[in-house]
């Protein structure tokens, strides 16, 4: 009887294995569908992680080259009207004064009658620039009109002559845009000055059906491009150029000028 039973265990054993088998089975593939969806699941959750990241980092960036930016503007306004209202008026009433003596005298010398006619030009070049730091003169006129305006202001200093061409007597962007694009090329104009010693500035504007160009060569001295870093006036181009959705190329062989090709969007 034992042997019948223990004979009987066996063979029901026998009978039950794959059973078992079948169901460890289905449990471990259940398992592995279960870790490979949530290794999925996690994986999407990370890549949305990771690109909303990015995006806050670079709503950030925009939002505090845009603090930066109207700060900029701001000083530039509050120096425009410094120069206006205060500077402006001692230049006047210099000039004035020396209008007066001049009258009184019945044989002026040249040297007042010269001083009175730089103090004059002086006096017209700082109008000038102080418009041109005036963020509420600017809204009022479109981009390729204060370009004019501007390289009148510096041709009328003799240092140089700014050359403008453009195809286009208006563009189709918004005053904040065109404002911040003329900072830009002011940006570059500066540089050209300052740092090129260049004798003739060269832009020209041509503006497409989806995009806007704008070109400012010099004759200057130019730069090894390699060896030297990028300056606060280079970077505060880039920052604005970025706010538009641009894209600036500095272009310089030392001796043979600088180029500067700015493509921005319509």
């Amino acid at each position: 009887m034992l042997y019948v039973h223990i004979r009987y265990n066996f063979i029901a054993q026998g009978k039950l294995f794959p059973e078992i088998v079948g169901i460890a089975g289905l449990l471990i593939a259940t398992f592995a569908i279960a870790f490979l969806v949530f290794f999925i699941f996690s994986r999407r959750q990370q890549n949305r992680l990771v690109v909303r990241q990015k995006h806050m980092q670079k709503e950030f960036d925009n939002q505090l080259m845009q603090a930066k930016v109207e700060v900029q503007e701001q000083t530039f306004g509050e120096l425009g009207r410094e120069l206006h209202d205060n500077v402006g008026q001692l230049l006047s009433s210099a000039k004035l004064l020396l209008g007066i003596t001049q009258r009184k005298l019945s044989d002026p010398p040249e040297t007042l009658m010269t001083a009175q006619d730089t103090l004059g030009q002086a006096l017209q070049s700082l109008r000038s620039l102080s418009k041109s730091l005036n963020t509420e003169w600017l809204s009022q006129f479109n981009l390729i009109e204060n370009l004019h305006v501007e390289a009148e202001r510096i041709n009328a200093a003799g240092q140089l002559q700014v050359h403008v061409k453009s195809d286009a007597e208006q563009l189709s962007m918004q005053a904040d845009q065109q404002l911040m694009l003329f900072r830009i090329v002011q940006e570059a104009m500066n540089n050209s000055i300052k740092h090129a010693q260049a004798k003739n500035i060269w832009m020209t504007i041509s503006s497409g059906r989806n995009n806007l160009k704008i070109s400012i060569a010099d004759d200057g001295q130019g730069f090894d491009m390699n060896a030297r870093p990028g300056g606060v006036g280079m970077m505060n181009m880039r920052h604005r150029v970025k706010l538009l959705n641009g894209r600036v190329e500095w272009r310089s062989e030392i001796g043979r000028g600088t180029t500067i090709e700015i493509t921005l969007p319509l």
